[in-house]
């Protein structure tokens, strides 16, 4: 009867030092999925800590950019006036050379 107690209670000790490796194992896995989501956390915070600054150039260098468009649009409109002039101008010159019939 005594080796019946003795065989039960190591194998109880069996299964709890199992149940300890486990639970020991899992610790070091939680830790080590820690260690890496902080790190991916203070490298996203490096990132985002920098995007405000750069949206605010983009901004303003999309700023000008349309501001300048305009200035061309503006160029460009005033040319093909200039050039529409030229043109009456050489066609009005032709007339005037033309004799009359």
């Amino acid at each position: 009867m005594l080796a019946a107690v003795i065989i039960i209670n190591v194998f109880i000790s069996l299964v709890g030092f199992y149940i300890a490796w486990k639970i020991w194992r899992m610790g070091r896995t939680i830790a080590l999925c820690e260690a890496r989501i902080t790190a991916l956390e203070r490298c996203s915070t490096k990132v985002l800590a920098k995007s405000p600054n750069f949206f605010a150039r983009k901004q303003q260098r999309t700023h000008q950019l349309r501001r300048n468009y305009q200035q061309l649009e503006l160029q460009l409109q005033q040319l093909q006036q200039l050039l529409g002039l030229l043109g009456l101008g050489r066609m009005l010159w032709r007339r005037r050379d033309r004799p009359l019939r």
